[in-house]
């Protein structure tokens, strides 16, 4: 009975402890991107953002950050920005980066396919290892030392 009450005072109280939204976004042109914490997804229109999230806004688009109290952090085109725990207005000072053209392109693009064909190649060797193994034919034999003069 008392484990019961302790999982279902645990379930409700667990909405109290959840993080509340610092802000908004808002007035989207164009592509705009948000970071939760995996990776970049599409923004959605007056999207709730928690403290630390990252709003990406690419080349040719804009928006704003409404924050709770009423104040408004305009983001431009080919900017990234960490949103502070507080306003702007009250005093806090927004991690605003300017990342241009070439990096707000290739967000969700692979850096690098110079690798992609190592999985392929370690899991041959890896069949043919297996294989001999099986086989039984882990035993290497050497032939006759060469004679010397």
């Amino acid at each position: 009975m008392i484990r019961t009450a302790a999982i279902l005072a645990a379930l409700f109280a667990a909405p109290a402890f959840a993080a509340e939204p610092v802000a908004t976004l808002s007035a989207q042109q164009g592509t705009v991107l948000v970071n939760q914490g995996d990776e970049f997804v599409t923004a959605t229109e007056s999207q709730a953002l928690l403290a630390g999230d990252r709003v990406m806004v690419m080349e040719g688009g804009s928006a704003e950050l409404t924050f709770t109290d009423g104040c408004v952090l305009p983001l431009v085109s080919g900017s990234l920005v960490d949103v502070p725990e507080t306003s702007t207005c009250a005093g806090a000072v927004a991690n605003v980066q300017n990342i241009g053209p070439s990096y707000a392109q290739a967000v969700g693009s692979r850096s690098s396919d110079r690798n992609a064909a190592a999985p392929y190649v370690f899991g041959a060797w890896g069949i043919v290892i297996a294989a001999m193994i099986i086989d039984g034919d882990t035993k290497f034999t050497y032939g006759e030392p060469a004679a010397s003069p």
